[in-house]
């Protein structure tokens, strides 16, 4: 079995020599269908059963199949990375909370007799 695809990201993916404003839309081409080819990769390698029934192979990489693949995975990932914002996001708020409580004043607090004491 011959990969096709290159897996190490090169400045040059062209291939002309040097750095070009060309390379960029291959460099984003490269990133967006990493996790796709990746998955393809891994069910030729280690289900090839799998792979022979779905008629896996390393052509499909960068294809349509691909496309759709790394897209469903683009949005796992970003819903993933937003939900542990939000979770280091609040411990992050209850750590300072509870890091702050032992050096409030008691004049901070609220004095539920404010009201009536200024009403004279």
């Amino acid at each position: 079995m011959s990969v096709q695809r290159q897996w190490e990201f090169v400045a040059d993916m062209n291939r002309s020599g040097t750095v070009t404003v060309s390379d960029v839309w291959l460099w984003i081409e490269w990133l967006y269908f990493w996790p796709g080819d990746g998955l393809i990769y891994l069910v030729i390698r280690y289900l090839p059963r799998a792979a022979a029934f779905l008629e896996l192979s390393p052509g499909k990489f960068s294809g349509p199949l691909s496309l759709f693949l790394s897209f469903g995975l683009w949005i796992v990932a970003v819903v993933l990375l937003f939900l542990a914002w939000n979770l280091v996001n609040r411990i992050g708020g209850r750590a300072a909370e509870a890091l702050m409580r032992p050096f409030r004043r008691k004049e901070d607090e609220i004095d539920p007799d404010y009201r009536r004491s200024s009403r004279k």
